[in-house]
Protein backbone atom coordinates (compact mmCIF):
# COMPACT_ATOMS: atom_id res chain seq x y z
CA UNK A 1 0.00 0.00 0.00
CA UNK A 2 1.28 3.50 -0.89
CA UNK A 3 1.77 6.43 0.94
CA UNK A 4 -1.00 7.99 -0.53
CA UNK A 5 -3.76 5.11 -0.42
CA UNK A 6 -2.96 5.10 3.93
CA UNK A 7 -3.49 8.47 4.01
CA UNK A 8 -6.56 8.45 1.96
CA UNK A 9 -7.51 5.16 3.87
CA UNK A 10 -6.73 6.81 7.38
CA UNK A 11 -8.86 10.02 6.46
CA UNK A 12 -11.87 8.16 5.13
CA UNK A 13 -11.58 6.32 9.26
CA UNK A 14 -11.77 9.81 10.49
CA UNK A 15 -14.39 10.61 8.58
CA UNK A 16 -16.57 7.63 9.38
CA UNK A 17 -15.42 7.82 13.13
CA UNK A 18 -16.92 11.48 13.47
CA UNK A 19 -20.64 9.87 12.05
CA UNK A 20 -20.57 7.17 14.19
CA UNK A 21 -20.23 9.63 17.03
CA UNK A 22 -23.20 12.18 15.28
CA UNK A 23 -26.19 9.91 16.94
CA UNK A 24 -28.50 10.81 19.39
CA UNK A 25 -27.86 10.90 23.22
CA UNK A 26 -24.59 12.76 22.69
CA UNK A 27 -23.87 16.38 23.79
CA UNK A 28 -22.58 18.36 20.94
CA UNK A 29 -21.57 21.98 19.98
CA UNK A 30 -22.59 24.09 17.33
CA UNK A 31 -20.79 27.84 17.24
CA UNK A 32 -22.06 30.87 14.90
CA UNK A 33 -23.73 33.83 14.77
CA UNK A 34 -27.70 33.94 16.05
CA UNK A 35 -29.28 34.30 12.78
CA UNK A 36 -33.19 34.55 14.30
CA UNK A 37 -34.58 33.67 17.86
CA UNK A 38 -38.00 33.01 18.94
CA UNK A 39 -39.92 31.15 22.24
CA UNK A 40 -38.98 28.03 20.58
CA UNK A 41 -35.96 28.25 18.46
CA UNK A 42 -32.71 29.69 17.81
CA UNK A 43 -31.18 29.54 14.31
CA UNK A 44 -27.64 29.46 14.00
CA UNK A 45 -25.96 30.82 11.06
CA UNK A 46 -22.86 28.25 11.54
CA UNK A 47 -20.81 29.18 7.65
CA UNK A 48 -21.39 31.65 4.82
CA UNK A 49 -24.34 29.44 3.30
CA UNK A 50 -24.92 27.06 6.42
CA UNK A 51 -27.64 27.64 9.24
CA UNK A 52 -28.68 25.25 11.85
CA UNK A 53 -32.25 25.25 14.00
CA UNK A 54 -32.46 24.44 17.55
CA UNK A 55 -35.31 23.67 19.55
CA UNK A 56 -35.57 25.57 23.32
CA UNK A 57 -37.21 24.19 25.46
CA UNK A 58 -37.94 25.02 29.19
CA UNK A 59 -34.85 23.39 30.63
CA UNK A 60 -32.64 25.04 27.79
CA UNK A 61 -30.04 27.08 30.02
CA UNK A 62 -28.71 30.39 28.87
CA UNK A 63 -25.32 31.84 30.05
CA UNK A 64 -23.27 35.05 29.09
CA UNK A 65 -19.69 34.59 29.97
CA UNK A 66 -19.57 33.09 33.91
CA UNK A 67 -23.99 34.68 34.45
CA UNK A 68 -26.88 33.09 34.06
CA UNK A 69 -28.74 34.79 30.98
CA UNK A 70 -32.31 34.24 29.35
CA UNK A 71 -33.51 34.17 25.93
CA UNK A 72 -34.68 37.88 25.92
CA UNK A 73 -30.51 38.03 26.68
CA UNK A 74 -29.32 37.24 23.34
CA UNK A 75 -29.35 39.46 19.95
CA UNK A 76 -29.42 38.58 16.31
CA UNK A 77 -25.89 39.34 15.10
CA UNK A 78 -23.43 38.36 18.16
CA UNK A 79 -22.22 35.07 18.32
CA UNK A 80 -22.81 31.64 20.41
CA UNK A 81 -22.51 28.37 21.19
CA UNK A 82 -25.26 25.81 21.18
CA UNK A 83 -24.90 22.70 23.37
CA UNK A 84 -27.48 20.16 21.78
CA UNK A 85 -28.26 16.87 21.71
CA UNK A 86 -30.33 14.93 18.92
CA UNK A 87 -34.19 13.86 19.87
CA UNK A 88 -36.24 12.26 17.30
CA UNK A 89 -34.81 13.84 14.27
CA UNK A 90 -34.41 17.25 16.18
CA UNK A 91 -31.64 19.42 17.03
CA UNK A 92 -32.59 20.12 21.22
CA UNK A 93 -30.87 22.91 22.65
CA UNK A 94 -29.47 22.27 25.79
CA UNK A 95 -27.68 24.97 26.47
CA UNK A 96 -26.94 28.37 25.13
CA UNK A 97 -24.12 30.44 25.78
CA UNK A 98 -23.30 33.85 24.99
CA UNK A 99 -20.73 35.99 24.77
CA UNK A 100 -19.55 38.16 28.16
CA UNK A 101 -20.40 41.85 27.60
CA UNK A 102 -17.39 43.52 26.23
CA UNK A 103 -15.68 40.60 24.91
Amino acid sequence: MTIRNTVIALLAGLALAGIAFAHEGHHHDAMGTIEALDAEHIVLQIAADTSEQFTLSADTVFSRGTEAATSEDAEVGERAVVVYEEKDGHNVALEVKLAAKGS
